[in-house]
C-alpha cells in the first residue's frame, strides 16, 4: 500500500545534500536582508527558511 522506498538512492543522496546546503544559504540571505533590505531578499530568505523547515520535518 505505502512504499517507503519510492525514490532511488540517488535522489535520497541529493535530498540529503540539499538539506545540508540550505541552512548556510538561508543564514547568509538573512544577514544580507538585514543589511540591505529589499523585498526580493526578504522573500528569498523566507523561502529558504521554509525549505529548511520542510527538510527538518521530512516533508521533502
Amino acid at each position: 500500500m505505502f512504499k517507503k522506498n519510492l525514490f532511488p538512492p540517488v535522489f535520497k543522496k541529493i535530498r540529503e545534500g540539499l538539506g545540508v546546503i540550505v541552512l548556510p544559504l538561508a543564514i547568509f540571505q538573512l544577514i544580507r536582508a538585514i543589511f540591505i533590505p529589499t523585498t526580493f531578499d526578504v522573500l528569498i530568505a523566507a523561502i529558504l527558511f521554509f525549505i529548511y523547515i520542510a527538510f527538518l520535518k521530512k516533508w521533502l
